[in-house]
């Protein structure tokens, strides 16, 4: 064995004089220090000299000093370019050397150098040479530094230390040994045995005896005692984080005032690192002149002497470690932060540490601590526990890189072996991923030094190969035994005891020379002698000699032999506990369902596919699902087809999306090849692969993956190739064992490669030669499959898209290549990229995918040692590849797109009314669920398609969630119902895992909401089509386009459509339209009005002379309005009727009505029914036949309309028994300036105005006076009338009625800003304007007393006249307008069909919503109102007149309610109907303008007004209230409710009589309600309906002139579907529409509850049935109509809510037994009968009566409590005129009730810190209610005359409180109410007298009278003290502070300047002045008083 040189160089070191002042060396500062002497001369061959060597004797800098210090000795380590180290021992000493500073610098620069030229040594002077020396000269002796210097490749700190002291104690104590001798036998003679070898003992000539032992093994690093010393200095945690550091790369700078603790230290810590080697930069002394070198961005670890620390700069990335003071400083900015070990190790790394270090630690608390044995303990040297520390390092990084042998990648045995790391695989099966400390580990040189040396299996093993395939072992014991943790290090730190120190090493004892203590400090010391080189080399060349011919000692190294494997990988991951439970079953699913895909059972498959898609988040069942799809390759294509082909893309999709670090290399490495075997086929020659559906996972651009995949790969390869049996499937063979079930008996690639190397010497060189070849090309072949891979995987399979999309480019591109292929032949792509490709995205991503591929074969291949020419065919080869890839995807692409999704289920075609039909294709769409919390959503999202018929929007699919993929879907609604269509884009589904960018929500009134994710294969084309189409289809051209004309009914003929011209259709229309209405608001006269006059029917029909009747309409509705005035005007030909024509107007169902009720002139009650209005002339919106006083004449009716907004005249609509009548009508027209300007054409004056029109006024409404019954006697009112409780008995009463509460949420009515307050009715004659109660004339009871007519009218219509000259009384009240519900019905709609889950948190819960939307209260409002109308009617028998708004919105819903409620015939069905027909369509509700299905709206954004709905929510209520007065039922209302909307029926298509008459569809309903009966059938041209009415036909075949067929001539329009006519039929077939609990009692007047806590969410808004969609459209939904009962019985039924319909599926128990009847009488062969007959044959029991005593007020309880509320109503308008008059707001503030107490508002308690209190009044309110609260706080009231009239007297007495208490809804009677006091009770006036007052900002001083009111609590100014009318009012609750003030100027008189003070209130500072100080004194004291 070849033996090493002790050392290799011999340098003497000394101070160079010469230096000192002149040159510099590269720091820029001089190095004073010369290499004297060095032997041997010459360089050795095998190891250069190394320069520098100065720096480093000397690492503080060559300074001279004034004294001798004793000599020292160190070592150095540098490293030479190969990376090995030197050691530098270094052995300093002083030498004597004067300066006489008294010279000159030159003659001292002479003389030295002449000394020095002849000692030679470093230069010091005779000692004689001192005397000459002056006194005063300091110090001239100096001492300068030398050094003597072994170098050596060994590390032998103890044998150079010994050879440099025997030289140094030669040298001093001048013993008689030649130096030659000494060091040329340390050079030459002296041979150290390599490791392992035996102890050599030896002399080196100064009659020393000296012995050196080599270590067992070379690989072990030798530390002594320094790791001890490391731990004892900074500490366990601070060496775990330094080391820590050092393996993930950190810089690492010691500093100490000790050189051999650094050097100790740094070497300690490299030994840690054990088995990884450092490999950085390393220097333990960095001598002074280098620190620059810290800046070096690498890592390094250094030392440095502890003064230099204060010269180094900020270093902001290193890790500073103080030795001597034991501190670890890591800079804040160090990023990335030192990371440290995972988890579990770090702790039990500590924990193992403090056992050894502090072994009495554990028993450290105990209170009989173990005696230990003390010769266990003390025998511990420092260099045992040194080594047992070194044990736990070894044992952790044999834990943390278990198994890392698995994971080695064999690419090449030969030449020689090249391995790499699978990193990821490593990290994954470890479940390290997550490790950031093992990561940069596995990422640092060390890791990849340590594959390189211990990745070969065949190799010398040392202890650490043992340890590590020992260690699970080890384990498994300590885990059941603690205590062996210990013993097992202690027996590993013996271990590397014995390697360090031998036992011979003590048997022999070393004699070495050393200088007797102080011998450096004599003074006479001759210099270092300079020895003869001559000798020296002598010497060295006779020992090499010698060495040569005597080879003494044979080592045996250790011999190389197989590493063992150690575990493996799947073997680590067991020691962990089992995470995935009962995962067994789970893998078994997935095998059955990957086994069906293959069998092609699709639907089985689909119905696992949840549960697998959950198992694949585990990662055995991701590697499971890789071996199982392998398992079904055959060959190297499989083609699928489309359906298995989808669903084995979504396992592979869903493996690579879930696999996280853990296992994405190995799962994406296992699905790589398939990715390019599975395929399907598009259509001929189209195939297209799975890896253009899997490529948008991360882990494709990761090269890391590439390289590791292609190594796995590569080593496969090879060792096939050594195995000489290729298995068949050779392209999954990854290395990663997770994958290969491998035979037991195969060997692994390891060991192929240790069994190859073992063989290596024997084999011969062509043989091996031949193997290198074969490998070689093996990895190139590899390599060409591999850039394949890459390109099919990183090029998008719409590579070309964008290329479509710019056709000149591709269009280019296509010629190019023609040319290119036939002419040009070899032109280089250049030309292509000049010219086709200018703007092609896809020549872009060919080249960056080019690039990667090339990155990835030059880092491959040069790794795997492949020639360069191979390389570059690889490169050459690899844009032509990609090239051809981008070709070749194109038509993939456009077949993939044209190609139906593959899982996408059958379109499935919605049923279809009769006439309906598709408008567009189907979409494919998902429907995606929104924010509604219903119990479908299980059944959403759904896929399925969009269809549009000419009817509906149709959502009709089946849910996405496999379980429940049997059902159907579908939501529908009709399209005229659309309130809102939105885009929406990017919509995430996660069933699909995908998000789609397209979609659409929309909003329908019929509360449905759609929201739709279009699927990619729908273009944006085609949903602008869809767009455009709805958007026609919502707002077509004119009515007869809705579907109610194009569906069915007979077609009217002649009677031209109206044509709506468009709004300014041309500019001169614009023009001239702009220009008249202009002129009208200004007051000009249109031409063809020149005088008023009487106008005729005809003129007015021409709309000539209405233009002010048409203009009276409120503002805002104007906007709404204009288009229909348009239409209006454009009619030119006046109506002509024959009397026939209006003998069957008399027919209509309305007019049988008033007949009903007594209003024909037969029944002598003072009315006629008039023809006034037969051609609309009267009123455009009003019917035909009108109800007339029988005093008044046509023509004064005609006359009288200009009195009324849109000359909607008051007009009786129903009479009660007892005489009372409700009438209803429009608001009066303003009479203000306004009015003036809108009502007037002409300059007429007001006078005229006024004559011309208010008599007729109060005539028409006398006359109507005069038709009630006469008011009984005040006493006779009194009593109790049957069980009506009289008003005034209620009024009696005053406090009971103020201790009750208001039950209404009292809305407050905006003011309309644009109707200036004025009188309603006009007053009896011009001269009386006044418009005042006489309160002071009439008694209290007057006051009070019954009037004959109550009219309901708008706050803003200011106090009327309807006094009590007339006995009537006009209340304002308070409504829920037009705007408040279209607001209410958005934030319902908002509530009930939320476009997304609203958050909880946000307090946005469903409940919350709809409160918030008011509509409830609204609700309440209306039925509080109609209650006071009934009571009115029915109690008082007084009638009641509805003016409110334009008289066709809440005036037809209060009027129809109150109608309801009074009347029981109108609750049954035929009297609905005729309610409605009466109240809604003959009085001209705008059912077209509300529900915005008025063709013109199109163009203006109209909002959806829910007047009708609010109606029918009414009669819900109603409904529910009294379930057993209706004789129809929910389902019916429900019905009405959608299809108000919906255009199926003509009914609802109109906004009035006059349009239906236009459109012929009235006449042709009149022609067909006068015909009899029996003429039904007979088919005669003018065929007729059932039961005459305002909409009436019959079954298609009825009508003759049925054209369907495809002869329809155009011009031709069908008369459409009557709703009522369709109900009437159905409920004639079933029950579906009738109420069983119906009891026919006719005299019950309803009394409903008001409150809204007892109102009910009606179910149409939130009900939804997914089953068949919504369940008002029969036909649809009643495909299978008849129950089966036999089949119900035996089964059991499942219903589920929100999917089926759950009267249909589970009907009630009288639908069951008609159906039972139905049954029978059909199984016994008779007719069934209809089931109405059979329920009217019922025979109902008898009824017991139930005799119970009630006392009256119990009997009353319901009827008392709704008078009190009429009340309440009546007396708020009687003030409401004044409130405004006396006007304050509340003062709010937050109040926490501790008690519970009730809102003055709502009535609800208010307990907590949420309620508000007013501070003047003490009111209570919750926050809402603040606003809607009374505005009129009653602390305060304002003075009378302010406003208005002076002598008004509101009331006196007791009726006061009730007034007040209506008013003000107070609490207590403890309140004062101001209103008690007129104006005319003497003031109390506590102070009075002028004072001066500033004016408002730049205003001067005024003199004013000012009284101060203690019990008003005002301070009031008058401009003189006669005033009655205050100037202004300061109020004394606002006073905040009465102070002196700062002097002004007054005018220009002198001032005292005492007299002036401010009074400071929360509004502002009022400045005043007194005349003199006393005064101001007085005034500011009589002020503080009241303040008191």
């Amino acid at each position: 064995m070849m033996m090493s040189r002790l050392a290799d160089y011999f340098v003497i070191v000394g101070y160079d004089n010469d230096k000192e002042k002149t040159s510099g060396n590269v720091s820029g500062q001089p190095v004073c220090g010369k290499i004297v002497q060095r032997f041997p001369e010459k360089d050795w061959p095998d190891t250069p000299f190394i320069e520098g060597i100065e720096w480093f004797c000397q690492p503080l800098g060559w300074n001279l000093s004034c004294e001798k210090h004793e000599p020292k000795f160190f070592i150095s380590v540098l490293t030479d370019i190969d990376a090995n180290k030197h050691y530098c021992a270094c052995l300093s000493f002083h030498e004597t050397l004067a300066i006489t500073q008294t010279r000159s610098v030159d003659d001292e620069d002479e003389t030295i150098g002449s000394n020095r030229g002849g000692a030679g040594s470093g230069g010091g002077l005779l000692g004689t040479a001192a005397t000459n020396v002056e006194p005063n000269t300091h110090h001239s002796i100096m001492y300068a530094p030398k050094c003597l210097v072994l170098i050596s490749r060994l590390d032998c700190a103890d044998t150079f230390k010994n050879c440099l002291g025997t030289i140094y104690t030669v040298y001093i104590e001048n013993l008689p040994y030649a130096m030659e001798n000494l060091i040329g036998n340390i050079l030459g003679c002296i041979q150290v045995p390599p490791a392992g070898g035996p102890q050599v003992r030896f002399s080196i000539g100064a009659g020393d005896k000296q012995s050196l032992q080599p270590p067992q093994s070379s690989s072990l690093p030798m530390t002594g005692s320094g790791v001890y010393f490391l731990f004892k200095q900074l500490g366990i945690k601070n060496v775990l984080i330094l080391l820590c550091a050092v393996m993930t790369e950190n810089k690492i700078l010691f500093h100490s005032k000790c050189y051999w603790h650094l050097t100790d230290s740094c070497r300690a810590l490299v030994a840690l690192m054990y088995p990884f080697r450092y490999t950085h930069v390393y220097i333990p002394i960095l001598p002074a002149p280098l620190t620059e070198v810290l800046s070096t961005p690498t890592p390094f670890i250094m030392g440095i002497h502890s003064s230099l620390q204060t010269e180094i700069t900020e270093l902001l990335d290193v890790i500073v470690v103080d030795l001597d003071g034991g501190l670890v400083t890591i800079p804040d900015a160090l990023t990335p932060p030192v990371p440290i070990f995972p988890s579990p190790l770090w702790e039990q790394t500590q924990e193992q540490l403090s056992m050894i270090l502090f072994p009495n630690l554990a028993q450290a608390d105990l209170a009989f601590p173990h005696i230990m044995r003390p010769s266990s303990t003390l025998t511990k040297t420092e260099a045992q526990i040194d080594k047992e520390l070194r044990a736990i390092f070894m044992r952790l990084f044999a834990q943390l890189l278990q198994g890392y042998r698995s994971c080695l990648t064999i690419i090449r045995i030969h030449p020689k072996t090249v391995i790499t790391f699978h990193k990821a695989g490593f990290l994954g099966a470890r479940d390290l991923i997550e490790s950031e400390f093992l990561f940069r580990v596995l990422d640092s040189m060390f890791f990849t030094t340590f594959v390189n040396e211990r990745g070969p299996p065949w190799r010398s093993a040392d202890a650490w190969d043992e340890l590590y395939s020992s260690m699970n072992e080890l384990l498994k014991t300590e885990a059941k035994n603690r205590n062996l943790i210990l013993t097992h290090i202690q027996e590993l730190g013996r271990t590397l005891y014995e390697n360090e120190a031998s036992h011979a090493h003590t048997t022999y004892a070393q004699k070495v020379l050393r200088p007797p203590d102080g011998a450096f400090q004599r003074i006479h010391q001759p210099p270092f002698p300079r020895i003869s080189t001559e000798k020296v080399e002598l010497i060295i060349q006779d020992g090499i000699r010698k060495n040569a011919q005597s080879q003494r000692f044979n080592v045996t190294r250790n011999q190389p032999r197989i590493i063992p494997m150690g575990p493996r990988l799947p073997e680590a991951l067991d020691v962990r506990p089992s995470t995935v439970h009962n995962s067994a079953r789970r893998l078994e699913v997935l095998r059955t369902c990957v086994c069906y895909i293959f069998e092609n059972r699709i639907a089985d498959a689909r119905k696992l596919l949840p549960a697998v898609m959950r198992t694949l988040k585990h990662r055995d069942a991701r590697i499971l699902l890789c071996r199982e799809l392998f398992g079904y390759v055959h060959g190297n294509k499989a083609v699928l087809d489309h359906q298995q082909f989808d669903l084995v893309v979504r396992f592979m999709n869903k493996a690579l999306a879930n696999s996280s670090g853990v296992d994405e290399y190995t799962v994406a490495a296992a699905l790589l090849p398939m990715s390019t075997i599975f395929c399907r086929k598009l259509s001929m020659g189209v195939v297209q692969f799975a890896y253009t559906e899997i490529q948008d996972h991360v882990i494709w651009k990761n090269l890391q993956f590439w390289e590791s995949t292609f190594f796995q790969d590569v080593q496969a390869q090879i060792k096939a190739l050594y195995l000489l049996q290729r298995r068949q499937n050779e392209h999954n063979k990854e290395a990663n064992c997770v994958l290969d079930e491998v035979p037991l008996e195969e060997p692994t690639a390891l060991e192929i490669t240790a069994e190859q190397l073992r063989k290596s010497p024997s084999i011969e060189e062509e043989k091996k030669a031949e193997l290198a070849k074969s490998e070689e090309s093996t990895l190139y072949s590899q390599a060409i499959h591999f850039a394949n891979r890459m390109v099919s995987l990183l090029i998008p399979l719409d590579v070309n898209v964008d290329a479509a999309s710019k056709p000149k480019p591709t269009f280019r591109l296509d010629e190019n290549q023609s040319v290119s292929n036939s002419i040009m032949g070899s032109h280089s792509l250049s030309e292509h990229s000049d010219e086709g490709f200018e703007e092609n995205d896809a020549l872009e991503i060919g080249v960056a995918v080019g690039k990667t591929i090339s990155r990835f074969i030059d880092c491959v291949c040069t790794e795997g040692g492949v020639t360069s020419e191979h390389i570059r065919n690889l490169h050459d080869m690899v844009p032509g590849v990609v090239h051809m890839h981008i070709e070749s995807l194109e038509p993939v692409y456009l077949e993939a797109k044209r190609h139906p999704h593959v899982q996408k289920p059958k379109i499935q075609t919605p049923c279809l009314l009769p006439g309906e039909e598709l408008a567009t294709d189907h979409l494919r769409c998902f429907l995606i669920p929104d924010g509604r919390e219903d119990d479908t959503q299980c059944l959403i999202p759904a896929e399925g398609a969009l269809f549009l018929t000419n009817y509906r929007i149709v959502f009709k699919g089946s849910p996405c969630d496999p379980l429940y993929s049997e059902q159907t879907i579908v939501r529908a609604f009709p399209i005229a119902s659309l309130l809102k269509e939105k885009k929406i884009s990017m919509l995430y589904l996660s069933h699909l895992d995908q998000t789609l960018p397209e979609g659409l929500q929309l909003r329908s009134s019929c509360f449905q909401l759609l929201k739709i994710a279009f699927d990619p294969e729908v273009t944006l084309e085609q949903i602008e089509t869809l767009r455009k189409t709805l958007s026609k289809a919502r707002h077509p051209f004119d009515e007869f386009e809705y579907f109610a004309f194009q569906s069915y009914g007979t077609m009217l003929q002649g009677v031209a459509p109206l044509k709506t011209k468009e709004k300014y259709s041309t500019l001169k229309g614009f023009a001239k339209k702009t220009l008249m209405r202009t002129a009208k608001k200004a007051g000009f006269k249109q031409k063809q009005q020149t005088k008023r006059k009487l106008v005729t029917d005809y003129e007015l029909g021409n709309g000539g002379g209405s233009a002010d009747a048409l203009e009276t309409r409120s503002m805002d509705d104007e906007l709404e309005d204009m288009d229909e005035f348009e239409t209006q005007q454009n009619e030119t030909l006046p109506r002509l009727l024959t009397t026939k024509d209006i003998e069957r107007m008399r027919e209509r169902s309305y007019v049988r009505d008033w007949k009903r009720v007594g209003f024909d002139a037969d029944a002598q009650r003072g009315f006629r029914i008039s023809n006034a209005n037969t051609n609309y002339a009267t009123c455009r919106t009003y019917p035909a036949i009108i109800v007339a006083p029988a005093q008044c004449s046509d023509a004064a009716m005609t006359h009288l309309g200009r009195c009324f907004k849109g000359q909607r005249i008051p007009l009786p609509t129903w009479r009660h028994n007892n005489g009372s009548l409700l009438i209803r009508g429009a608001q009066p027209n303003s009479k203000s300036v306004i009015g003036m300007i809108k009502n007037t054409t002409g300059a007429n004056t007001i006078a005229h105005h006024d004559v011309q029109h208010y008599p007729e006024q109060d005539k028409y409404f006398m006359a109507l006076i005069n038709t009630m019954p006469k008011l009984q006697p005040l006493d006779a009112l009194n009593q109790y009338s049957g069980m009506n409780l009289s008003m005034s008995s209620l009024l009696g009463h005053g406090s009971a009625a103020e201790e009750h509460q208001s039950l209404t949420p009292e809305l407050m009515r905006k003011q309309r800003s644009n109707l200036s307050v004025s009188d309603a009715h006009k007053s009896s004659n011009a001269g009386n304007k006044s418009s005042t109660m006489k309160g002071t004339s009439s008694s209290s009871a007057n006051a009070f007393r019954k009037m004959r007519l109550y009219a309901l009218g708008e706050k803003s219509q200011g106090k009327s006249n309807l006094n009590g000259d007339f006995c009537a009384d006009f209340i304002p009240v308070d409504y829920p307008d037009i705007r408040q519900s279209r607001t209410a019905f958005k934030k319902l709609i908002r509530a009930c069909m939320p476009s997304h889950n609203s958050n909880e948190a946000d307090g946005q819960s469903f409940a919350k919503m709809v409160e918030q939307s008011d509509w409830l209260q609204q609700i309440s409002t209306l039925l509080q109102l109609s209650g006071a109308v009934v009571d009115l009617i029915d109690l008082q028998e007084s009638s009641v007149m509805l003016s409110l708004e334009d008289g066709s919105d809440v005036t037809a819903q209060l009027s129809s309610i109150a109608q309801l409620c009074l009347d029981p015939y109108y609750r049954s069905l035929d009297g609905f109907r005729v309610l409605i027909e009466k109240e809604w369509l003959a009085f001209g509700h705008r059912f077209a303008h509300r529900s915005n299905l008025k063709p013109s709206h199109a163009s203006t954004n109209i909002a959806f007004a829910p007047t009708f709905l609010q109606f029918l929510d009414v009669v819900y209520q109603l409904q529910r209230q009294f379930p057993m007065a209706f004789e129809f039922n929910d389902f019916y209302l429900r019905f009405l409710a959608y299809h108000v909307v919906s255009c199926r029926f003509r009914t609802f298509l109109f906004d009035c009589e006059l349009e239906r008459y236009d459109s012929g569809i009235a006449a042709m309903e009149d022609k067909r309600g006068s015909m009899s009966a029996k003429h039904m059938f007979a088919g005669s041209v003018s065929g007729g309906g059932g039961s005459a009415a305002g909409g009436s036909d019959d079954e298609c075949n009825v009508y003759p002139l049925d054209m369907r067929s495809s002869r329809t001539p155009t011009h031709l329009n069908r008369i459409g579907h009557s709703i009522f006519d369709y109900i009437e039929r159905q409920h004639s077939k079933s029950p579906i529409f009738y109420n069983f609990l119906y009891s026919t009692e006719k005299d019950l007047v309803l009394r409903p509850q008001h409150s809204v806590a007892a109102l009910d969410l009606w179910n149409f808004y939130t009900n939804e049935e997914l089953a068949q969609g919504p369940p008002y459209d029969l036909e649809v939904t009643n495909v299978d109509d008849e129950i089966d009962l036999s089949e119900i019985r035996g089964k059991r039924m499942f219903i589920s809510a929100g999917y089926d319909n759950i009267e249909r599926c589970n009907p009630n128990a009288y639908v069951c037994l008609l159906s039972e009847v139905k049954q029978a009488e059909t199984e016994r062969g008779h007719l069934p009968q209809k089931w109405q007959q059979v329920w009217n044959n019922l025979v109902v029991p008898p009824m017991e009566p139930m005799s119970r005593k009630t006392s009256l007020s119990s009997m009353l309880v319901q009827t008392h409590q709704h008078k009190r509320s009429t009340l309440e109503i009546i007396m708020k308008g009687r003030l409401a005129g004044y409130q405004e008059k006396f006007f304050h707001p509340h003062r709010f503030e937050k109040h926490p009730y501790t008690t519970p107490t009730n809102c003055n508002h709502c009535t609800k308690l208010l307990w907590g810190p949420v309620g508000y209190r007013c501070m003047d009044c003490g009111n209570s309110y919750h926050e809402k209610c603040t606003e809607l609260s009374m505005k009129n706080c009653t602390k305060y009231k304002a003075i009378d005359g302010t406003v208005g009239p002076q002598n008004v007297n509101i009331s006196q007495g007791d009726t006061a409180s009730i007034a007040s208490s209506a008013a003000t809804t107070a609490r207590t009677s403890s309140h004062h109410f101001y209103n008690q006091f007129s104006s005319n009770v003497a003031e109390n006036r506590t102070h009075e007298g002028h004072l001066y007052k500033r004016g408002a900002l730049l205003k001067g001083w005024k003199q004013r009278w000012f009284v101060l009111d203690s019990i008003k609590h005002q301070l009031r100014y008058y401009d003189t003290s006669e005033d009655t009318a205050p100037k202004g009012i300061i109020e004394l609750a606002e006073v905040q502070s009465v102070t002196a003030a700062q002097p002004a100027q007054i005018g220009t008189k002198r001032v005292d300047e005492k007299g002036f003070f401010d009074l400071k209130t929360s509004k502002r500072t009022y400045n005043f002045y007194a005349v003199n100080a006393n005064l101001a004194q007085e005034w500011t004291e009589k002020l503080q008083a009241c303040l008191q």
